[in-house]
């Protein structure tokens, strides 16, 4: 037989033939000779039922499969067609059959086997029709194949792939195939993250489903019918070799590196999950691996449904590519099981925490909208809290109050800027309410173990607050006190005398280091923004209860001007807390100062150009109209005045647009 009596050979041998004869002699010299040597090579080999645990190959040892490996990977490098099409072919075989073994992740991991897969997906965008196809299969049965894991950036790579056969195929069949392809590959990667386990019964996509939304204007006669049965002939490929799977170690001893079962999934640390972009080693009590690929590949998803590179800046591949992207997404939740959807809130925090750990210096506005969202949201819920998801935040708080600069830098660029939200102050707020309970005669839905509990948490927090200041305030101490003796010494040697120290024996200020004095100066323009925030929201929280005390106290207190044009800009700014009806309700006031600044506030708006309709929606979009008719009155008054005076042809007269206005 050509290859040889082993099973590689029988794989190997006939496709590395059919290379030899589609090459390009002069061309493809090395590749032939490469291919005579493998030839050669498995003929000497033989299934011993031994086997090498670092071994890529079934049953022969890791440096002779990497030695008949090899003309595969430069057969599919030439991106030449007849050379490529048994290259991909004796590729899918190796996957199919479970002749291929191991962990496929990054070039350190099984490297002959990972450049393999680099290599086919770099051949589906070489531009052939016949190509495209085999390089779907190839990636399909490479996932499904139970004695191999794909993992990290190879695994997003062969997603890539068929979402770029997808948006650029050839013909409408392939590019159904390849979103096929692509829902398939979700079904494998979410049914093994919901078992925790590579040796699952996963079923075959419906292809027609996959087009109720989209794509039907790809369907080119049979190709639903050719692109089921593309699906289902790799799905049952597969199925054949059931001893070989990586699940049962005790028949392939190679395997036992690439174990999977871990502990269960209410015992991950949050945080762990994502510890590297590419992905990272589970460690004890850790987010097992394939769960880790399949949040991997959720978060990617998300980012495609976003944003969606394309090189000719089409508008039509944009939107496919996102459509495609959620309806990927739709497929993932509507599969999903009882893991997947009881651990959302997990995946949340996970995330978020991530955030906050490595990305918060250039997501302050991002961060700033999703921490009152989704922690502060449920850490404020006293009364009738879901019992999972505040233990999932208090959790995630104690980790964050256990790192200070994380502490520091909430209250510095939240609690400090007067356009952010009190983030600090609302944590540690919420943790004290949530640590005295419901209040007495309150009706709440926690049980006493379970108000307990949350006490008990919630104590444990504001703890770790007050140490983490505890212990920044020491380091910053330590810091100072070393500079000082620092100076200390230098002086004495340098002037022979000691320096200034107070009545307690402690240095003065004017012995503090350019550096401490830099801090003081800095901890002193904090305080000031503090209390300058503090007196903003005071005069906020007034003028939302009655506005024209809000603005006298906000002019008394010099937080705005007292004319009637910095009043207007105020109202205008978008400033954090103002509520709109009350807004409105000041601007149609009849008062003599809230006229004017009613005035002031219509006049800073450029209505040019603009339709009657849209300039009316651009005027009301920072205010709400008032209940009182003789207020709105006053307001559409102006309005019309102002409009008329920006487009001077749009009606005969201001009082035509007034009533149309009012109306």
């Amino acid at each position: 037989t050509l290859g040889g009596p082993s099973r590689c050979g029988r794989v190997l041998g006939p496709p590395l033939d059919k290379i030899i004869k589609n090459a390009a002699w002069r061309k493809h010299t090395h590749l032939v000779s490469s291919c005579k040597s493998a030839l050669d090579k498995l003929e000497t080999l033989s299934d011993t039922g031994l086997s090498d645990p670092t071994s890529p190959l079934l049953g022969i040892s890791s440096s002779d499969a990497n030695f008949v490996l090899n003309p595969i990977l430069l057969a599919l490098e030439t991106n030449y067609v007849k050379v490529a099409e048994p290259a991909l072919e004796c590729t899918f075989k190796l996957f199919s059959l479970g002749v291929a073994r191991g962990e496929i992740h990054g070039n350190v991991s099984n490297p002959i086997l990972y450049k393999i897969v680099e290599a086919v997906c770099k051949v589906g965008g070489i531009g052939e029709e016949s190509l495209e196809l085999a390089v779907l299969r190839v990636l399909l049965s490479a996932i499904r194949c139970p004695c191999v894991l794909i993992r990290g950036d190879c695994l997003l790579n062969v997603v890539r792939t068929c979402y770029n056969v997808y948006l650029r195929g050839l013909s409408g069949t392939n590019q159904i195939c390849a979103k096929s392809v692509l829902a398939q590959i979700m079904l494998i990667v979410f049914t093994r993250a919901e078992e925790d386990s590579i040796d699952v019964s996963i079923k075959t996509v419906s292809v027609s489903e996959l087009l109720e939304f989209s794509d039907k204007n790809l369907n080119e006669g049979s190709s639903i019918y050719h692109c089921q049965n593309f699906v289902s002939e790799v799905m049952s490929a597969s199925e054949g070799v059931p001893d070989l799977k990586l699940s049962q170690p005790s028949k392939d001893q190679e395997l036992q590196n690439v174990e999977l079962k871990t502990s269960k999934w209410e015992e991950e640390e949050i945080g762990e999950l994502e510890a590297k972009e590419g992905g990272v080693e589970s460690g004890s009590g850790g987010v097992s691996k394939i769960r880790e690929d399949g949040f991997l590949v959720f978060k990617n998803l998300c980012k495609l449904s976003m944003k969606f590179s394309s090189q000719e800046n089409d508008d039509q591949i944009l939107l496919r590519g996102k459509t495609l992207s959620l309806e990927l997404l739709k497929a993932v939740m509507d599969n999903g099981g009882s893991i997947w959807r009881s651990n959302v809130r997990q995946l949340q925090s996970c995330i978020f925490m991530s955030l906050l750990t490595k990305y918060r210096t250039g997501l302050k506005d991002e961060i700033g909208i999703f921490f009152p969202m989704l922690i502060l949201r449920v850490l404020e819920n006293v009364l009738q809290p879901s019992f999972v998801q505040k233990m999932t935040v208090l959790n995630l708080l104690e980790k964050i109050a256990a790192d200070s600069q994380i502490i520091i830098d909430i209250f510095v660029n939240y609690d400090c800027d007067v356009d952010s939200p009190n983030i600090f102050e609302r944590i540690v707020n919420g943790l004290l309410k949530t640590a005295l309970g419901p209040p007495p005669a309150s009706t709440t839905t926690l049980s006493a173990v379970q108000d307990i509990t949350f006490r008990h948490e919630s104590v444990n927090c504001l703890v770790s607050i007050i140490k983490s200041m505890g212990a920044w305030m020491d380091q910053k101490l330590t810091i100072g006190d070393s500079d000082l003796r620092k100076s200390f010494k230098s002086d004495t040697a340098a002037e022979g005398h000691s320096t200034l120290t107070a009545e307690d024996g402690t240095v003065s200020d004017c012995e503090l280091q350019p550096e401490m004095n830099s801090e003081l100066s800095n901890a002193a323009t904090l305080e000031q923004r503090r209390a300058y925030k503090i007196e903003l929201q005071k005069g906020v929280s007034l003028f939302n209860r009655k506005p024209s005390k809000g603005i006298e106290f906000l002019i008394n207190t010099k937080k705005v001007g007292n004319s009637p044009e910095e009043v207007a800009a105020f109202l205008k700014s978008n400033t954090t807390g103002l509520n709109e009806a009350m807004i409105g309700d000041y601007l149609g006031e009849r008062e003599d100062f809230a006229l004017k600044v009613m005035h002031a506030y219509v006049d800073s708006f450029d209505f040019k150009s603009m339709d009657f309709g849209e300039a009316i929606r651009f005027f009301l979009q920072g205010f709400r109209l008032p209940g009182e008719a003789q207020k709105i009155d006053r307001i559409m008054e102006k309005f019309a005045e102002r409009y008329c005076k920006c487009n001077p042809n749009s009606f005969t007269s201001a009082d035509t647009a007034y009533v149309l206005a009012y109306s």
